[in-house]
């Protein structure tokens, strides 16, 4: 199953979060390996040293004279050994407990709590065994400290990134957005001098391209309207002399005007096809209305089931083109019965055209909207389908080809606001 993918900004966003994260957790694993352990040693050995002193004192006086001096001095003394409790102490004494132990050799020490917090006990070798308490020399309100001003440093790099990283993903958002503006050919500005260089030459890229796209549609726009224009001359003339023939079989006269009508139609095809309709004005158009136009010149009856009204911002030409072609390829292609319907989809308008002629295979259905694929039997072009499906394209729409249950074929006619 594939993931859908995180935009330009929420990536960057997530890498920057990323390395914040690994470079915190390396720093305080340094921290701790590089500022605590030569302290912790060096206390440690204080602590050995002193103990030393206490026990070679404690063999020149009383054991009692000893307990008395230390708890004078402020030192928590017990005779009694401590009990453990190595699960409740904080990590930076867990990591002084296993360092004293290294440290202190043979003598026993306990890590455990009292009411100055974490403590190391620690057993001197003394007339009558004593256990002295060292509680945390470091202030647990530094750490703190220390541990908040390293989270608001990240958080403002953090900060600082994400606004850069914004700056960087917004300017190819709004090339996105002005994309198609762009391949109409528009001059679009995006960012100004904000945009990073390479926006801007990708936006100058496109404009170039497009523009050339352009000045290629036009001219093949202009050679097709100079063809039809050639050839619809002579065959005018031709068309007249016909009606003029004296004597003409009108089987034979029927026939070859028929084939004239059908070779201006082939022409207005071509030049339809090669006109992409971009150049058309967006309106509001009302597809009810267009509907009834597109069947103003139907050969045949149509059953008929519109929307009260139908406004969707498009390109009225090219609509009713599309429709037109939709109805045109029914009675050419189909049989009786044909029927029409416009009704709200969703958010799109839906034109349904069913007929219950031979229909088409889903893989003829699929070959049908290519262009210059055709049935040589009914004539055409084969370029009706494809007008529509672009027309649909430029609508956000689609058009679908389904079978008409119990026969027959029914063309589906998404529309959106273009």
């Amino acid at each position: 199953m594939n993931r859908p993918v995180r935009g330009v900004f929420a990536q960057l966003v997530l890498v920057i979060a990323l390395v914040l994260v690994g470079t915190i957790v390396l720093a305080v694993l340094l921290g701790r390996e590089l500022t605590s352990r030569p302290p912790t040693v060096q206390l440690l050995h204080s602590i050995d040293a002193f103990a030393e002193s206490v026990e070679a004192l404690d063999r020149d006086q009383p054991a009692a004279r000893t307990l008395e001096l230390l708890r004078s001095n402020g030192l928590e003394v017990r005779t009694d050994p401590p009990v453990a409790d190595s699960d409740q102490l904080s990590p930076w004494f867990s990591l002084i407990e296993s360092r004293a132990r290294n440290v202190l050799g043979d003598r026993e020490v306990v890590a455990g709590r009292s009411a100055r917090g974490d403590v190391l006990w620690l057993k001197l070798d003394t007339t009558q065994p004593l256990w002295v308490a060292f509680a945390q020399g470091a202030r647990v309100g530094a750490r703190q400290f220390s541990v908040l001003l390293l989270a608001g440093c990240a958080l403002l790099v953090w900060l600082a990134a994400a606004y850069f990283a914004r700056r960087l993903a917004l300017p190819l958002r709004e090339l996105a957005a002005a994309a198609p503006a762009l391949m109409r050919g528009e001059d679009v500005g995006l960012g100004g001098a904000g945009a990073p260089r390479e926006v801007r030459e990708l936006q100058s890229v496109l404009l170039r391209a497009s523009s050339e796209v352009r000045e290629a549609a036009s001219e093949r726009v202009l050679m097709l309207a100079g063809i039809s224009h050639d050839l619809r001359t002579p065959l005018t003339r031709v068309q007249y002399a016909l009606a003029l023939l004296p004597g003409t079989d009108p089987d034979l006269l029927e026939g070859m005007e028929r084939d004239i009508g059908e070779i201006d139609a082939i022409l207005s095809q071509f030049i339809a096809y090669a006109r992409d309709g971009r150049d058309e004005a967006i309106e509001t158009v009302d597809l009810a209305e267009t509907c009834r136009n597109a069947l103003a010149a139907a050969a045949f009856d149509w059953e008929i089931e519109l929307a009260p009204q139908a406004p969707v911002r498009g390109r009225p030409m090219a609509l009713l083109r599309a429709i037109e072609n939709l109805v045109g390829n029914a009675e050419r292609h189909g049989e009786p019965i044909f029927a029409l319907s416009l009704q709200r989809g969703g958010d799109a308008w839906r034109i349904e055209i069913a007929d219950q002629g031979p229909g088409l295979s889903a893989d003829a259905a699929r070959r049908a909207r290519q262009p210059f694929v055709h049935d040589d039997s009914a004539g055409g072009t084969g370029l009706g389908l494809a007008i529509v499906e672009r027309i649909a394209r430029q609508h956000h729409g689609e058009l679908q080809l389904h079978a008409n249950t119990p026969r027959g074929l029914r063309a589906v006619l998404l529309l959106r606001d273009a």
